[in-house]
């Protein structure tokens, strides 16, 4: 069993590094924070060197990875800015997958392409106020009126909703089905007549804004359905384990980034006499960080790995997502302890690790819905069933 990144992957992880660390210190993204301004000059340059065309072929102007790849773009992405992040995922994985796994030629080439450049955001209409993991509930509706679908309904944490060229919105094609066979997906500009979107305020990652989006009788041509009617839920089964281990692997560069400024301020801080690193309880919290990135970092990769192979990985992407948010959360408590009263100033980022890393372990389905997938593969034989 082979353990180590490739040549091309361990590249990656350098330039993307170097990268953030250029382009997004503390001080830059806290400003970007504060004022609520999504920083597009260095979407731009992401774009520049083809990160948003990840999920998406050579041919609608793409550089396909595989999914270790991925991952790597997601921890250091995470570890960077929030806000980066929050945007990235909708748009150059889930948004960008879906359409490419499922929409036309037409929504091929007139949306992918913008994509891959940078000029244009995806955003992920699933969620509704009532409705968060029970998909079987979702009631926002898409009646067909000729050549049109008439939408209404309400959707909640649709993150860069407010800049996003469309929504990939959920909803129920047909009210009599309530299962998951009543449910497809539609492709909803997010400048349409009848489209309001309105920003949450929310602790962390604020230069991206989360949005509820309302639909008054949007009209929506048929042309934007994306994969057949009623498919809506093989389609979001088909990203969402993706979607889970990237979750996963951000977690683990929100802990690498909570460990390496730990470790930093350790060795610099010195009390009676000596760093800090150098006392026992310091340096076993220390330890206890290093461990836990590790582990987590494993999970994910093994994950990630098995989508790569073309396996199923529904277990190992549940066990990803709670093993990596779950030690960023872990990472972050012990860095804020590490730095003591330093770590409450903004200036030295530890707290925004604190405050980031939380909402890994709600977000792509609680922790606590993915201890029941992992509990229900045990039940029916384990990981392969």
């Amino acid at each position: 069993m082979d353990f180590a990144l490739s040549t091309e992957q361990e590249e990656l992880r350098r330039t993307l590094r170097d990268f953030f660390e250029h382009h997004t210190p503390t001080h830059v993204v806290a400003r970007y924070d504060r004022e609520e301004a999504f920083p597009e000059d260095i979407w731009e340059r992401m774009a520049e060197l083809g990160l948003c065309g990840v999920a998406i072929d050579e041919e609608y102007g793409g550089n396909p990875l595989d999914e270790i790849s991925i991952c790597l773009i997601a921890e250091e992405m995470s570890r960077a800015s929030a806000a980066l992040i929050y945007a990235y995922i909708p748009t150059a994985t889930f948004g960008a997958r879906g359409i490419a796994r499922w929409g036309t030629e037409e929504q091929r080439r007139r949306i992918l392409p913008e994509v891959a450049a940078g000029r244009m955001r995806l955003a992920q209409g699933l969620s509704e106020p009532d409705v968060g993991s029970d998909l079987t509930h979702l009631s926002t509706r898409a009646t067909r009126d000729g050549d049109d679908f008439v939408v209404r309904g309400q959707k909640i944490f649709c993150t860069g909703a407010d800049r996003a060229g469309y929504i990939l919105t959920f909803v129920r094609t047909d009210p009599e089905l309530r299962d998951h066979s009543g449910l497809s997906v539609l492709l909803v500009p997010g400048n349409a007549p009848g489209v309001t979107v309105r920003p949450l305020p929310k602790l962390a990652g604020q230069a991206t804004h989360t949005c509820e989006v309302f639909l008054d009788d949007v009209r929506v041509p048929c042309s934007e359905l994306v994969g057949p009617l009623g498919g809506g839920a093989r389609i979001i089964f088909s990203l969402l384990d993706a979607e889970r281990i990237y979750v996963g692997a951000q977690g683990c560069g929100l802990a690498q980034g909570a460990l390496d400024l730990a470790l930093a301020h350790a060795r610099k801080r010195v009390q009676f006499g000596v760093p800090i690193v150098e006392h026992q309880a310091v340096g076993h919290m220390l330890a206890d960080m290093a461990l836990d990135v590790e582990q987590a970092r494993l999970i994910v990769w093994r994950a990630a790995w098995k989508l790569d192979q073309g396996l199923t990985a529904s277990m190992d992407a549940s066990l990803a997502k709670i093993a990596g948010s779950e030690c960023g959360t872990r990472c972050a408590l012990r860095g804020m302890q590490v730095l003591g009263g330093y770590s409450y100033m903004i200036e030295y980022g530890m707290e925004r690790y604190l405050r980031e890393c939380k909402l890994w372990e709600i977000a792509g389905g609680t922790n606590q819905i993915q201890r029941n997938i992992i509990a229900r593969h045990l039940a029916q034989g384990g990981p392969d069933h």
